[in-house]
């Protein structure tokens, strides 16, 4: 069991504190990070520009994406990849040297900030990485988990990749990305949000955001949660919302993501505490049966490769006959 509770999260006072916001994609990573904003918690100004994937912003800082991307090609993994990272792997040299560009990048750009946060909905399934990067930096970790209703996080999904889409594989997808670091990203500190509570309720989740990673709240702070609340969240931010209990009644729902997302969901509403025995048990049941499908994961990403790579052969040919005509 984590030996940090957090209830809150609290960092040196000499030392600068990063807030990372992790979580499964789709999964409201990007209006959290937006909602720390209006915390004052700094994201930098070299931001990654809004798309029409994301048409309201990502709010990710460019040069550290950058290197969390390379981060993850070294480590043989695409964005829609499900395969687990043997620990052998943060110890090669490639990985040493990707950390002492990140640090470079920190000191240069975020060092001045007392608290600043950064948004990549993989950082969770690279942790040991960005530890090694936070103890050359000397600067504290604490951390914001997005947590959405699985179900909402395939159906969106779907409108971007019919394929990643698929419940199935989105469930693999949400599972390496929020639960073989879980435990330990703990130890550091961390908050749980729910997507649907947070647009349900901002005013009150940016409130216990703040209590929780002990934020000031000032005039400011406040025209901050005005602002978020006003003029950034939007309902067509969110096409769908399950409940509870459409949870049990999908048959395609993999049981480990069930029994992962309600304890999130129950973190979310402060209906367990970090120090809860029981929430640590049944997350390490579910973190052992994750690793036990490890060969299956692997040949998941193979399969999707060869399927991706015909689908491209395809594509091509058809362009060319398109120039040729």
């Amino acid at each position: 069991m984590p030996a940090t509770d957090s209830s809150k999260v609290t960092g040196s006072a000499s030392r600068s504190r990063a807030i990372f916001v992790v979580g499964a994609g789709r999964s409201g990573t990007s209006a959290i990070t937006r909602g720390l904003q209006a915390l004052g918690v700094e994201l930098g100004d070299r931001l990654k520009a809004p798309t029409e994937k994301n048409p309201t912003g990502f709010f990710e800082d460019r040069d550290l994406l950058r290197i969390a991307k390379s981060m993850r090609s070294e480590l043989g993994l695409r964005a829609e990849s499900v395969s687990l990272v043997d620990e052998s792997e943060w110890a090669r040299a490639e990985v040493d040297a990707l950390a002492d560009e990140a640090v470079a990048t920190i000191r240069k750009r975020f060092a001045q900030y007392p608290i600043w946060g950064f948004k990549y909905a993989q950082t969770l399934r690279m942790l040991p990485f960005w530890e090694m990067v936070a103890a050359r930096a000397e600067i504290d970790l604490s951390f914001v988990v997005a947590a959405r209703n699985p179900l909402s996080v395939a159906s969106s999904r779907t409108k971007l990749d019919p394929l990643r889409g698929l419940q199935e594989k989105t469930d693999l997808e949400w599972l390496v990305n929020v639960v073989p670091y879980f435990r330990r990203m703990a130890e550091h500190g961390f908050v749980v949000v729910e997507y649907d509570l947070l647009m349900e309720d901002s005013r009150t989740q940016l409130a216990r955001l703040a209590e929780r990673l002990a934020i000031p709240v000032d005039a400011a702070t406040q025209r901050g949660i005005e602002a978020f609340t006003n003029e950034f969240l939007k309902p067509g931010m969110r096409h769908t919302r399950f409940k509870d209990e459409d949870l049990e009644q999908d048959p395609r729902l993999n049981p480990l993501v069930r029994d992962a997302y309600r304890w999130l969901r129950r973190l979310a509403t402060d209906a367990v505490s970090a120090d809860d025995g029981d929430l640590w048990l049944d997350w390490a049941r579910i973190e052992t049966q994750l690793e036990a499908h490890a060969p299956a994961l692997r040949h998941v990403d193979y399969l999707e490769a060869e399927l991706r790579k015909r689908q491209g052969g395809r594509l091509e040919r058809l362009k060319a006959k398109l120039v040729g005509r």
